[in-house]
């Protein structure tokens, strides 16, 4: 017996949306900033500390739908001169996008 599938686009984009999704995507990005706080240099610990997760959304997909995000941000002063020299987030996301 064959099955077949037949997608729902308006029911897929209201899950890509949902808060279980929003919730999904800042836990990931909570995962990812204690990563990112366990790799970083400690100097003062300020960089260290100043990871934050913020929820948001961004669009994709070909209908450029808006989907639930988060975002890992680090809001230390010093934050753009630690990235260029030890890439933190970008290491981050190398993660988190190989799973």
């Amino acid at each position: 017996m064959s099955k077949h599938y037949e997608p729902d686009a308006s029911g897929l984009a209201e899950v890509a949306r949902s808060p279980k999704m929003q919730a999904a995507m800042v836990g990931i990005a909570t995962a990812a900033a204690a990563g990112g706080r366990a790799i970083s240099p400690v100097d003062s610990g300020e960089y260290r500390d100043s990871f934050r997760v913020v929820p948001t959304t961004n669009t994709a997909g070909w209908k450029r739908e808006k989907r639930a995000a988060a975002r890992i941000e680090n809001v230390a002063p010093h934050a753009a001169a630690v990235e260029r020299r030890n890439k933190i987030l970008s290491k981050l996301a190398s993660i988190i996008e190989s799973g």
